[in-house]
């Protein structure tokens, strides 16, 4: 499955910000864009779409940035594909030059079992599952190691 840049990057960001937005903090575009090593200019793409569906809020002023709508637990990888690209788990089409039986064994036997496992398998992905699994693996890299 290929998933476009503007949902990886949305899902980073989002991690980003379930990460550091401890205590309501809010945070900067910026700030993501120099974490995680993407522009600023296409983070400011994405975020319209992610606010749209409510899944981010902005904060205006001089100390204006983001913070989650609600809680990462309450945000699941489902809304977030869709807010970013609600094409990957649309149904799939075929070419008009095909055999209609062929189109039906093709999309009943392999596109439909395939979709409806991701929609269910993100349905149940949360945001806190992926930031806490970022964390784990984040804090493992940084901890010192002590030779004797």
């Amino acid at each position: 499955m290929k998933i476009s840049t503007k949902v990886e990057c949305g899902i980073i960001a989002l991690i980003d910000i379930a990460i550091h937005s401890h205590d309501e903090n809010v945070i900067k575009i910026n700030s993501i864009s120099k974490r995680n090593n993407i522009s600023a200019k296409y983070l400011e793409q994405i975020f319209p779409l992610l606010k749209q569906s409510r899944i981010l809020k902005s904060v205006k002023g001089a100390s204006g940035g983001y913070i989650l709508a609600r809680s990462s637990s309450d945000i699941t990888l489902n809304e977030i594909v869709n807010a970013l690209d609600n094409s990957i788990l649309a149904s799939s089409t075929f070419s008009d030059k095909l055999e209609s039986s062929v189109i039906t064994a093709i999309e009943e036997c392999l596109w439909k079992p395939v979709t409806d496992y991701f929609c269910k398998f993100s349905e149940n992905l949360t945001l806190k599952v992926l930031a806490d699994r970022y964390s784990e693996l984040s804090s493992s890299e940084t901890e010192p190691m002590y030779y004797i």
